[in-house]
């Protein structure tokens, strides 16, 4: 019996020895292809038991990790292991349904590989967890591509990816522009294949109702929850490192490990990269709708020239974080790092970020051997946000446009969890506000 099966465009041949019936799990159902494709690869499927060779040599061990009441936890038994003789690998699984232990058996440098399943009767399931996301990683690691912990949606026509640890919030954002209606690729488990100009995210079969989806990535995101929406670009060594610190991978091989940190390589050059505290609700997806607009990161680079050749520049406040001190609407006035004295805490800075600045205030100041770090945040800001380097401040916001006047720029004068009190009273009024005016209009 054979069954075809195309997932992240990727051609696999399930192909049984006679008087077997193959019966993948249910999330496959949709990723089953009419095989008219040279398959990429062929997998001779058996039901029998094999035995890793005496003389392979161990090279990792995965723990089965179960979740416990403070997140996960290693059980202590064994989930699967990975052993190599003679260019060959065989990668052995634990599976509790159907109960076994699966050998998968992968010649280097060949598109046929065995695997046999320990299963006993006619019909039997070709890829049982976690078989089948062993199976995709080598196979996509062969290909040059990345496996990643990651959600991706397609929001704005734009392929968005959100790569983090787990409980970061992938989930949570996915669920997020679901709400909004915007398509997701998936919440979990992607592939990242580059293609002939591009790099394209693909779903994996891990739920029942998974689908084939895909999109080109235009933005890759590292997340993490934080007290407000902040986006800031990474490059280079810094972005690979978070790329490859959430991708999945096995370093005991050094060719794979290779070619992982090739693709990562690409990836990076060709797709922009930041990290991303975000506040779990709808608002931010506003946040990155409005900074990707091409109109914004123009406008964002220009200023950040201007400030560079030390030109004051002008930008509209466009939320409540630094309430009151700060109103939406009001013109801020930017002047340039190297026009103003040393940084001190109680200043208010605008802070480089995609497509634009965040105008926050400085609260504290450390200066060690790697250099000037700085902590800021927002007047109605419940957190503060994270440490950054002092390079990463555009300017200084000293004075501001309100009414037809010029004012400076107050101080802050009552608590953070106050100010935020004050914000949603303000926010609520504005809301009230405008719902008036449509019963009028």
């Amino acid at each position: 019996m054979i069954i075809d099966l195309t997932i992240a465009s990727l051609n696999i041949r399930l192909q049984a020895e006679e008087g077997i019936t193959l019966s993948p799990g249910e999330r496959f159902s949709a990723f089953v292809s009419s095989g008219t494709v040279e398959p990429d690869l062929v997998l001779k499927v058996n039901a029998g038991r094999a035995y890793v060779p005496m003389e392979a040599r161990e090279v990792f061990t995965a723990p089965l990790v179960e979740e416990g009441d403070e997140g996960p936890v290693s059980s202590g038994k064994p989930f699967w292991s990975v052993s190599e003789c003679d260019d060959t690998v065989y990668v052995k699984a634990h599976v509790k349904d159907p109960g076994g232990e699966p050998l998968l058996i992968i010649p280097a440098g060949k598109t046929t590989w065995h695997i046999f399943l320990d299963q006993e009767g006619e019909v039997i399931d070709p890829l049982p967890y976690p078989v089948d996301g062993l199976l995709l990683y080598y196979l996509v690691s062969s290909k040059g591509g990345i496996m990643i912990h990651a959600s991706g949606v397609i929001s704005g026509g734009k392929g968005w990816l959100f790569s983090g640890r787990s409980g970061r919030g992938k989930t949570t954002v996915a669920g997020i522009f679901d709400g909004c209606g915007d398509r997701v690729i998936h919440d979990d488990r992607l592939i990242l294949l580059k293609g002939k100009d591009d790099w394209t995210m693909h779903s994996t079969p891990v739920y029942r109702n998974d689908e084939p989806r895909d999109a080109v990535i235009s933005h890759l995101w590292i997340i993490s929850h934080g007290g407000s929406n902040i986006s800031v670009p990474v490059s280079g060594a810094e972005a690979a490192g978070l790329v490859l610190a959430n991708s999945i991978q096995q370093n005991w091989d050094r060719r794979a490990a290779e070619r992982l940190a090739a693709a990562a390589e690409d990836l990076i050059g060709s797709v922009a990269v930041s990290t991303l505290l975000f506040v779990p609700d709808s608002s931010v997806r506003d946040y990155l709708l409005l900074r990707e607009e091409n109109r914004m990161v123009e406008a964002a680079h220009i200023a950040a020239d201007l400030l560079y050749d030390r030109q004051q520049v002008s930008i509209s406040a466009g939320g409540y974080s630094m309430w009151p001190a700060l109103r939406p609407g009001d013109k801020l006035i930017i002047s340039a790092v190297n026009d103003n004295p040393a940084p001190s805490a109680g200043d208010v800075v605008a802070l480089k970020r995609d497509g634009g600045f965040v105008v926050h205030r400085i609260t504290e100041i450390k200066a060690d051997d790697g250099g000037v770090m700085i902590r800021t945040r927002g007047d109605s800001s419940m957190k503060p946000d994270p440490p950054i380097a002092y390079e990463h401040i555009a300017g200084f916001v000293k004075r501001l446009r309100r009414g037809g006047r010029e004012l400076a720029v107050p101080p802050r004068r009552m608590p953070f969890f106050v100010n935020a009190m004050l914000v949603r009273v303000v926010r609520f009024r504005d809301l009230l506000r405008g719902g008036l005016k449509q019963v009028h209009k």
